[in-house]
């Protein structure tokens, strides 16, 4: 148990963690500046937008326009956030569904290897399928997303 932890504790008793702090300090008040002035260009161009459709349309109507933007923007940024949760989600099941599936085969196959050892005949049999498969699988990924051309 001690000894996994040696070369993790040499490692963190290697690092600058002065050198650390101060980058992590300069890297905070930097993004927080630009974070400040992101802000302030935002709300700037807002009330710009604003503005300007109010001269046209009137205040009360261009103000309604411009939270109903948001509005629609701040829909479809749920919505995608939403969407990609659930793909996620399902790349989760599909992983632990293939990560089981994989594992019962070898269990299968682990289970299955005393008989095979014992006879010859399906000692062979498995190697000459094992080998099939290894090359019907090495000769489909060298085609792989090329047309083939055709025979003449």
């Amino acid at each position: 148990m001690m000894a996994g932890l040696g070369p993790l504790l040499a490692s963190l008793a290697a690092m600058d963690v002065a050198a650390f702090t101060r980058r992590l300090k300069r890297n905070v008040i930097l993004y927080a500046l630009a974070l400040i002035f992101l802000l302030t260009a935002y709300a700037l161009g807002v009330a710009a937008l604003a503005i300007q459709l109010g001269s046209l349309w009137g205040m009360p109507i261009a103000l309604l326009v411009v939270a109903g933007g948001a509005l629609v923007l701040a829909l479809i940024m749920y919505l995608w956030v939403v969407m990609e949760n659930r793909a996620e989600a399902r790349r989760k099941r599909e992983a632990a569904a293939s990560s089981s599936s994989k594992a019962l085969m070898v269990t299968a196959a682990i289970s299955a290897l005393p008989v095979i050892m014992k006879s010859r005949p399906l000692l062979l049999a498995s190697a000459a399928a094992g080998l099939g498969f290894l090359l019907t699988r090495n000769m489909g990924s060298t085609d792989r997303g090329h047309a083939r051309e055709p025979a003449e």
